[in-house]
């Protein structure tokens, strides 16, 4: 399901309700067929691109019906959106999860950023989606992904308290941190290297921690 990325494990293939009469209650139903629905959104958004992307596609591998699928949704793009926001929340919980955990906030940022990493090549339907089909979604998309950066900001503008006396961070650091990081991930999954996304830990701890607390010691990670 969608709603597992931020687990640490996650079932390849959504199983199907059974055929007829099957007893279980609607809310289940419902719940199911809309979790299969985004599930099969982001699964055809990676392999179609969002521009070739439509209802039929989501349909055959969703395994519902057209009926079933306009209960839920207007339209392509408003499942889409749907998706895009189950699966970027569960990306800002991991990653909120292990920064927040105890220690210096070099160390914080580490363990957040290794999650990111993680999450992403773990999941690289959902990774495509979110990092490289939202940019082809139209306005509405654009928004969703912009709204996600500015969260994830949060944990590098708190590199500021950590400036030692030398270095003055300029006020878009922490935006400036999450732009190239988000485009460095971008051209890595365009690529079709999303499994090594975790290889770059290292070198994007540099570029996170250089604005905040000088060359040296980024280069200590």
């Amino acid at each position: 399901m969608v709603s597992s990325v931020a687990g640490e494990t996650r079932e390849p293939a959504v199983q199907r309700l059974p055929r007829g009469r099957h007893g279980l209650p609607r809310e289940f139903v419902v719940s199911s067929q809309r979790e299969r629905l985004l599930d099969a959104t982001s699964r055809a958004v990676s392999e179609l691109g969002y521009r070739a992307l439509t209802v039929a596609a989501i349909l055959q591998r969703a395994g519902v019906s057209r009926k079933t699928f306009y209960e839920h949704f207007a339209d392509k793009e408003e499942c889409f959106l749907a998706a895009y926001d189950v699966v970027t929340e569960g990306l800002l919980h991991g990653v909120s999860h292990a920064y927040e955990q105890p220690g210096p906030w070099r160390r914080r940022v580490r363990a957040g950023l290794a999650e990111f990493l993680r999450l992403l090549a773990a999941e690289p339907a959902f990774a495509r989606m979110c990092i490289v089909e939202v940019l082809a979604a139209g306005p509405r998309a654009l928004e969703r992904r912009d709204d996600a950066m500015r969260m994830f900001t949060v944990f590098f503008d708190a590199g500021r308290r950590e400036a030692p006396a030398y270095v003055a961070p300029p006020p878009l650091a922490g935006e400036s941190v999450v732009g190239a990081i988000y485009e460095i991930v971008y051209t890595r999954i365009r690529r079709g290297e999303t499994a090594q996304l975790p290889d770059l830990l290292d070198d994007l701890m540099y570029v996170a921690l250089v604005p905040f607390l000088g060359i040296d010691e980024a280069l200590r990670g």
